[in-house]
């Protein structure tokens, strides 16, 4: 409850941050941070980045919510064919941003099965995708140039398998704004940085 309070009452995620940190929480209560902003987030009508600025300062100032929040997304994708459509939506957009922001690391993504897709899960990552794609270049750029080392290949093939099959399409159609964006993306992906 405390958490909640001292999320929900803030002035802005700077207020909020310090606000959770002065609660002085042992690491065990520490996870709970993350559940609130997740669940939190999800309840919007609609995305507000004031949790993304928030996750973004608490895995920059406590490493142990970094790592939690890394697990709690890969929970996020198993509990997907369950969630709302908003909460889904969401929760990509959060993700996309502690991505861009360079907050989580890439790693977050690797178990996602990039290939074979069920509705909600295909509608998340074009909802994540469509947020990475409209940031700033120079951001996205720099975030995902990750995905050029060898480490990163089984990954990288799985993000331009599901470019090719759902995104261009889709950004064609409805966010066409975005094209010169997905060429970029889909130029760094095929760089192979060995």
């Amino acid at each position: 409850r405390s958490i909640f309070v001292a999320m929900m009452g803030s002035e802005d995620y700077l207020d909020a941050h310090e606000r959770l940190t002065k609660l002085r929480l042992k690491k065990g209560q520490q996870p709970e941070v993350v559940r609130v902003l997740l669940e939190c987030c999800g309840q919007e009508g609609v995305f507000n980045r004031f949790y993304a600025l928030l996750a973004a300062r608490l895995c920059e100032s406590h490493r142990e919510i970094k790592f939690t929040l890394h697990y709690a997304f890969w929970d996020e994708f198993k509990a997907l064919p369950q969630l709302t459509l908003h909460r889904a939506a969401n929760t990509a957009r959060l993700l996309a941003v502690l991505i861009i922001k360079q907050a989580l690391p890439l790693s977050v993504l690797k178990v996602v099965r990039w290939h074979s897709m069920s509705q909600r899960l295909l509608f998340f990552w074009q909802v994540f995708f469509v947020e990475t794609l409209s940031q700033p270049r120079e951001l996205f750029a720099k975030a995902l140039h990750p995905l050029q080392e060898p480490e990163y290949s089984e990954l990288r093939d799985g993000i331009l398998l599901f470019s090719a099959r759902h995104l261009k399409q889709l950004i064609a159609t409805k966010h066409t704004a975005l094209k010169q964006p997905l060429r970029l993306f889909d130029k760094l992906l095929a760089a192979d940085g060995s």
